[in-house]
């Protein structure tokens, strides 16, 4: 009986459960080719590591970490623009100091608990500051028309 239920279910929602499965694997592999990419940057500046597979944990692992603080770091200076108490150019320049210090802690935390992988701060923090360079383009004036 219950078997059937499964069944039903699944059929029910193939195209949702494919559809989600499909959004995961894209996922995967843009943070895959996004970490990869990083990692060859880092490399530059004392970034080592054992294997291809262990620079992909390493970001997949230190996104998750830094994803909290992240959201703090671009929501902060909006809002603050948003009210008027600050100006475009403070609220990117702290835009950028916030999310350069959540990433990099984000990176930093990951690095200290995988053996695999051994990451300089300037490595860390290079790569932190051009994702925050990235991210930069976000911040910006929205009518009060708009806010409501």
């Amino acid at each position: 009986m219950e078997c059937e239920t499964l069944k039903e279910f699944f059929e029910k929602h193939k195209e949702k459960i494919i559809t989600l499965l499909l959004c995961g694997v894209l996922f995967i592999i843009v943070l895959s080719v996004l970490a990869l990419i990083s990692g060859a940057i880092m490399k530059v500046f004392g970034f080592e590591y054992r294997s291809i597979g262990s620079i992909i944990l390493f970001f997949i692992i230190a996104t998750i970490i830094s994803y909290p603080l992240g959201l703090i770091a671009g929501a902060f200076p909006k809002a603050l623009l948003s009210l008027d108490k600050v100006s475009i150019y403070t609220a990117m320049a702290l835009y950028l100091i916030l999310d350069t210090f959540a990433t990099f802690w984000g990176l930093r935390i990951t690095d200290y608990c995988m053996q695999t992988i051994s990451a300089e701060d300037i490595s860390i923090f290079v790569i932190s500051l051009i994702f925050a360079l990235l991210g930069v383009s976000d911040i910006k004036k929205i009518p009060h028309d708009e806010v409501r």
